[in-house]
C-alpha cells in the first residue's frame, strides 16, 4: 500500500495539489502572454490560463481532499540545501499534452540544457528519498500551459520565448481558487 494515499478519500473538500515549479519573470510572462494573445482567434474555445498562473511544473507531488502538512514538510525538507545550476530554456513550439479530450495547449521546449536536466534529476532524487517515489515524474518535458483546448488543437509556429529562472518554488493549488499558495522558494546558482 502506498504511503501517499489520500487520507481524506470520500470527502467533498476541494482538491489540494502540491508541486514544484519554475516561474517566469514578469517580462517573460508578458512575452508568453503575447504568444497566447496571438492564438486566441485560431483557438476560440480554449480556456486560457491567466499570466499570473504561468509556471513550468518540475515535479508533481500529488493531490488530496484537504491540506497535507506532512507532504508539505517533506517537500520543503527535500528542497532545503539543494543547489541547482542556473540555466536557460527556450520555449519554442506548441505541444498539446495530457487528456486528449481537453488537452493542455503548452508552449514547450524542443531541447533541455545539461544544467536543467541535472537540476531536475537532483531534485527528483531528493524527493524520492523524502518519500515521494510514487508521484515524482520519470521523464521531463519542459512546458508551460497556455490554456485548455479542444481535441487536436492547431499548433502553428509561434515566437520563441527564452526563460532564465533564478529559483524554484513549492506551490499548492486548491481547486476552485484563482490564486496559488506559495509554500517555499529556493534560489538557483547560489551556495
Amino acid at each position: 500500500m502506498s504511503t501517499q494515499n489520500d487520507l481524506f478519500e470520500g470527502s467533498s473538500a476541494p482538491l489540494h495539489r502540491l508541486f514544484f515549479a519554475l516561474l517566469p519573470s514578469a517580462s517573460e510572462r508578458a512575452q508568453i502572454a503575447g504568444v497566447a494573445t496571438g492564438l486566441r482567434a485560431s483557438h476560440p474555445r480554449t480556456r486560457w490560463v491567466s499570466p499570473e498562473r504561468y509556471h513550468l511544473t518540475l515535479h508533481y507531488l500529488g493531490e488530496s481532499s484537504g491540506p497535507r502538512p506532512d507532504w508539505i514538510s517533506r517537500a520543503r525538507e527535500a528542497a532545503d540545501g539543494f543547489i541547482g545550476e542556473t540555466f536557460h530554456l527556450q520555449l519554442d513550439h506548441l505541444q498539446p499534452l495530457g487528456n486528449p479530450r481537453r488537452p493542455a495547449l503548452t508552449l514547450a521546449a524542443s531541447s533541455s540544457s545539461a544544467e536543467l536536466i541535472r537540476f531536475w534529476r537532483g531534485l527528483q532524487e531528493r524527493l524520492i528519498r523524502a518519500g515521494f517515489k510514487d508521484h515524482v515524474g520519470r521523464s521531463f518535458i519542459p512546458h508551460l500551459t497556455l490554456g485548455y483546448s479542444d481535441p487536436q488543437p492547431a499548433t502553428p509556429t509561434v515566437a520563441s520565448v527564452g526563460v532564465e529562472p533564478d529559483g524554484f518554488v513549492l506551490i499548492q493549488s486548491i481547486e476552485g481558487q484563482a490564486d496559488y499558495t506559495f509554500l517555499g522558494d529556493w534560489r538557483l546558482g547560489t551556495d
